[in-house]
């Protein structure tokens, strides 16, 4: 088992991705991210051990009084040949960035590399586990159509996968500010 630490979209966005993972199963591409049964969501942090109980504590910290953060989902990208992920890139952002420490360095732990410092790339996954071809076939039926997404996350979580089970959620305050679309 491994453990994860995910931001959850606002139900508007999350609609969205869970419609491109419907078009990706439907189209015979990919079905791994709708069998997942886990909302969409942009993941922080993935470790393959973990002393959850101190996990948890330092979470705590950081999300109990967490606002939302406006995130915008700008197109859809691959990590190459190999990588086996077609995802949704994320517009740059400092508070984002500076989450993902706050996190890694809180638990303390090692996370698997493509979530350190420095080697992240934020996105959300829209299909995995794919061929090359496969790869190609999700980004190009994905890529035709593609408009930027704006919405929030509103909550954050850290689960146990697979399959994924909720350790622990924490929903963010509600700021006026902080909900309004730009």
């Amino acid at each position: 088992m491994a453990f994860g630490v995910s931001l959850l979209f606002d139900s508007e966005i999350a609609d969205e991705i869970s419609d491109l993972w419907i078009r990706l199963a439907e189209a015979g591409v990919s079905s791994s991210m709708r069998d997942l049964i886990y909302p969409p969501h942009v993941t922080l942090a993935v470790y393959d051990e973990l002393q959850v109980t101190a996990a948890v504590a330092a979470l705590d910290r950081i999300f109990e009084n967490a606002e939302p953060m406006v995130v915008t989902l700008t197109g859809v990208s691959t990590f190459g040949p190999g990588g086996g992920v077609c995802y949704a890139t994320l517009a740059p952002s400092p508070d984002l960035m500076r989450l993902h420490g706050t996190v890694a360095g809180a638990i303390g732990e090692t996370c698997r590399l493509h979530y350190q410092m420095g080697h992240w790339t934020p996105h959300c996954t829209l299909a995995a586990g794919m061929t090359d071809t496969d790869t190609i076939r999700a980004r190009e039926l994905l890529d035709g159509d593609w408009r930027s997404l704006t919405g929030v996350f509103r909550a954050a979580s850290l689960v146990e996968f697979v399959p994924v089970v909720d350790i622990k959620r924490w929903t963010f305050a509600a700021q006026p500010d902080a909900t309004r679309r730009p």
